[in-house]
């Protein structure tokens, strides 16, 4: 394609950097049959069912956008921006198989949390690789692209989050390990 590089001619991480600045957004779709379509292939006939697929609704769409904001506010390293996104009451957790256990129950107890994480790492990005919507719920599957500040090592760490929404803005986020649990989390409503 005129204008673009190779994938292998590409330096490590860049594909997953231009994954995260893509508009894709991965939603589920839903058969009348009952069961899940990911192929969504045209049917010659409805004895087989047909297919449906809902798009997000507007409160939906415009918590996607929220936690697409979410992650271009991180990696431009707004900070201040990133917390206009969360309620003053928000609430944040790490589950017992994340390899650090972190919490706060305070927009300002993120504050804190942001800054003692950016103590730790040189370079901290957020990379996207589908966003779903279950009501209020978002679940973003992804990896953290770090550099530690001391040892200088790079490092990528892929994980699901579950941001929580009310009113437009996050109410409360879970990071998961376990993508298994983070879908069950986010469905639970």
């Amino acid at each position: 394609m005129a204008g673009s590089r190779a994938a292998d001619a590409r330096e490590p991480g860049q594909i997953r950097e231009e994954a995260a600045l893509s508009d894709t957004v991965r939603a589920p779709r839903i058969s009348l049959a009952g069961a899940d379509d990911r192929r969504a292939r045209p049917r010659t006939s409805l004895e087989a069912g047909c297919t449906v697929h809902l798009a997000p609704s507007m409160s939906e769409a415009q918590n996607l956008e929220v936690v697409r904001c979410v992650v271009e506010h991180w990696n431009s390293a707004d900070f201040e921006g990133l917390l206009e996104l969360y309620h003053e009451d928000t609430v944040g957790r790490t589950t017992e198989d994340w390899p650090e256990q972190a919490g706060w129950s305070s927009k300002e107890e993120m504050r804190t949390a942001i800054a003692d994480w950016r103590a730790a790492w040189e370079t901290s990005a957020l990379a996207i690789d589908s966003l779903e919507t279950h009501g209020d719920n978002v679940l973003l599957r992804g990896a953290w692209n770090t550099r530690g500040r001391v040892s200088g090592l790079d490092g990528t760490m892929p994980f699901s989050i579950v941001f929580r929404l009310r009113d437009g803005k996050i109410a409360g986020l879970e990071w998961f390990t376990d993508d298994d649990r983070a879908v069950a989390a986010a469905r639970d409503t």
